[in-house]
C-alpha cells in the first residue's frame, strides 16, 4: 500500500507558530510571559553618552559600507506583517 505524501517547505517560524496556536490559552499565556520576562532580563540600559557614541559609530559604519541599510519599503512590509499577527 502506498500513500501519497505532500511535504511542503515550512520555515521554523511557521512550524513554531503552528505549534503555539495548537496550545491552550493557559499555555500560550504562560509562554508569552516567559518570553517577555526573558526579553526584560536581557535589556541593557545605556547612558546618554553610550547611546550617542553608539549612534555615531553606526553612522560611521553606514558611511564606510560596513553596515547594510534595509530599504524603507521592506521595513514597512515587515512591520505590517508583524502588526497583522497581533490582530489574531
Amino acid at each position: 500500500m502506498q500513500t501519497a505524501v505532500n511535504y511542503q517547505e515550512m520555515s521554523a517560524v511557521d512550524a513554531l507558530w503552528t505549534l503555539y496556536r495548537q496550545q491552550s490559552k493557559r499555555v500560550r499565556d504562560t509562554f508569552r510571559s516567559r518570553i517577555a520576562q526573558d526579553e526584560i532580563s536581557g535589556l541593557y540600559a545605556r547612558t546618554e553618552t553610550e547611546a550617542r557614541a553608539l549612534t555615531l559609530q553606526r553612522g560611521r559604519d553606514i558611511k564606510a559600507g560596513r553596515t547594510k541599510l534595509i530599504p524603507h519599503d521592506e521595513v514597512m512590509q515587515e512591520m505590517e506583517q508583524m502588526l497583522a499577527t497581533y490582530a489574531d
